[in-house]
């Protein structure tokens, strides 16, 4: 629910005038900045049986009704004080159209911000919020006559508490979420942790590097090696707020805490990080001068040298205003974001935006639709590796100020499920292994059996959604039979896949036979294979 701030402030009129009930007005005053809402009603109201068109007491009950969620009522009291006809009214109508705007009345919002327009407002200072309400407006009222299947449910208080969660993070195997929750602070402020939720044995637990200070928004790298989360006001902070980022090991556990450095972090205010699946870039949002609006999406390329400079995500993703939260599938071209400028519900909405393949621009993004989105704020939407299965964070109603909750995306929102092949490469770094597990041939031949097709189709599917991927496809044999032929055996096999592969794909792609040479164990089956490495 929004506060509603009334135009006039609301003091005390005490004055000499006899016509008004001032005496009645200034205890209404008293008892609302009390809290006593009963008495300053009746004492408001008092203070109209003498002048009905006192503006004071007017704009006194608007603001009362209007926290009290009371729309309608609020709405029925301001117009006694602004006329909609009235040029000079201009901002007290505006002021009645955004109550019904922020609170989901799209109708009555429209009514009355055409009223503006019509009034010949559209050439003042107005007319460019003018026109986005409008326009937000009319989308609204069509999106909630044509609703999507939507069915969200709440997480429950093992994961949501009083405070306020933001869901952040998934890992590819759909097993953990990581998220943020604003903790009680015995200072002046609130301040924020990071937590786990695994799903499977449903418990959650904090982050063990959390400290007094804030830390939010993670994200975690593909094959779990990197995390990268939002930190603020540390002694090495460029800014305010920057991005950290910590390595994890099964052997060394967790490294020390790091500033990503001044190609990421600016002397703004820089958070939200998101990898790309195949880590080769991360996705953040910032507020540097530069952009296209107040927070834009930013991205940073990674090589061997590091993070390299921050670029603009572009126009087609960015405007004039805030965009946030930004989730990049696992499949690599679906890219899922928070926004209130793109046209929508009105308060943050959320968006998706697609692509061909990961050298093509985004797509002009596509509101996710009603119920989805409402006048409330969403954001922080995460899908699962199924691509189906989403998670977001909504102040619609839960058990604190915002929740996360879990549903299932419409067909037409959903991204591309990851085959098991794919969780394979995305999981493995490069250079590392990545074996072809139905794949085969004839026994002591290199001409590919049937059953073989099917995988290296999938392989065909990642290579084009990743055109400028390098890979060598490598063959092996066991070592049964003389060394010199199993070489040979090995050149050939790997030659047909690539053959087989390179027809289908723009990749430059390369081959290579290892014989008995690289064997895994003591197992035949387990030597005698088809793999891959991606090039770095």
């Amino acid at each position: 629910m929004r506060i509603f701030i009334l135009i006039l402030f609301l003091l005390p009129a005490t004055c000499f005038g006899q016509t008004k009930d001032y005496k009645a007005y200034d205890r209404a005053v008293k008892y609302n900045n009390e809290g006593n809402i009963e008495k300053a009603i009746k004492y408001a109201n008092k203070a109209l049986e003498k002048s009905s068109d006192w503006s004071k007491p007017n704009l006194l009950l608007a603001s009362i009704y209007a926290n009290n969620n009371q729309i309608d009522l609020a709405a029925d009291y301001l117009l006694k004080v602004y006329d909609e006809n009235t040029l000079n009214d201009v901002k007290g109508i505006q002021q009645v159209a955004r109550l019904f705007y922020n609170n989901g009345f799209y109708e009555k919002a429209l009514y009355y911000f055409e009223k503006i327009i019509s009034n010949n407002i559209e050439e003042s200072k107005f007319s460019s919020k003018i026109d986005r309400y409008l326009q937000n407006s009319r989308f609204a009222i069509k999106a909630i006559k044509t609703p999507i299947d939507f069915d969200a449910k709440n997480l429950g208080e093992l994961v949501n508490s009083h405070m306020t969660e933001y869901v952040n993070a998934i890992t590819v195997d759909a097993k953990k979420i990581l998220f943020t929750r604003r903790i009680e602070s015995n200072k002046n402020r609130d301040q924020e942790d990071l937590f786990v939720y695994d799903i499977q044995s449903n418990t959650v637990s904090p982050l063990p590097f959390n400290t007094l200070q804030n830390e939010g928004a993670i994200t975690v790298s593909a094959d779990g090696s990197m995390y990268v989360y939002t930190a603020c006001d540390r002694v090495n902070s460029i800014g305010g707020c920057d991005l950290y980022i910590r390595q994890y090991s099964k052997e060394n556990g967790w490294s020390k805490e790091y500033n990503l450095g001044a190609n990421i972090n600016t002397n703004k205010w820089e958070s939200q990080a998101c990898f790309s699946p195949d880590e080769k870039y991360l996705y953040f949002i910032s507020n540097r001068p530069g952009g296209f609006g107040k927070e834009d999406v930013w991205r940073s390329e990674i090589t061997k040298k590091g993070f390299m400079p921050a670029e603009n995500l572009g126009s087609s993703i960015n405007t004039n205003q805030v965009e946030m939260s930004p989730f990049l599938h696992p499949d690599n071209l679906t890219l899922y974001f928070a926004s209130d400028g793109h046209i929508g519900m009105g308060d943050d909405d959320l968006f998706v935006s697609r692509r061909v393949n990961t050298l093509k621009d985004w797509d002009i993004p596509k509101n996710m639709g009603y119920p989805i989105n409402t006048y409330n704020s969403e954001n922080s939407l995460i899908v699962s590796s199924d691509g189906k299965t989403a998670y977001y964070t909504s102040d619609v109603s839960g058990f604190g100020k915002q929740d996360i909750f879990q549903f299932v995306l419409p067909e037409n929102l959903q991204a591309e499920p990851l085959a098991d092949l794919e969780l394979d490469i995305i999981t493995n770094k490069a250079g590392e292994e990545v074996i072809l597990k139905n794949v085969s041939f004839a026994s002591n031949s290199y001409a590919l059996e049937e059953s073989s097709f099917a995988e290296l189709n999938k392989l065909i599917t990642y290579l084009q959604k990743n055109p400028d991927l390098l890979i060598e496809i490598q063959g092996h044999t066991d070592n049964v039979g003389n060394e010199t032929d199993n070489q040979v055996l090995s050149q050939q096999r790997a030659k047909v896949v690539f053959e087989f592969v390179s027809a289908k794909v723009e990749n430059k792609l390369t081959y290579k036979g290892f014989g008995e040479s690289q064997p895994l164990g003591d197992y035949k089956d387990k030597n005698r294979r088809t793999s891959f490495v991606i090039i770095d």
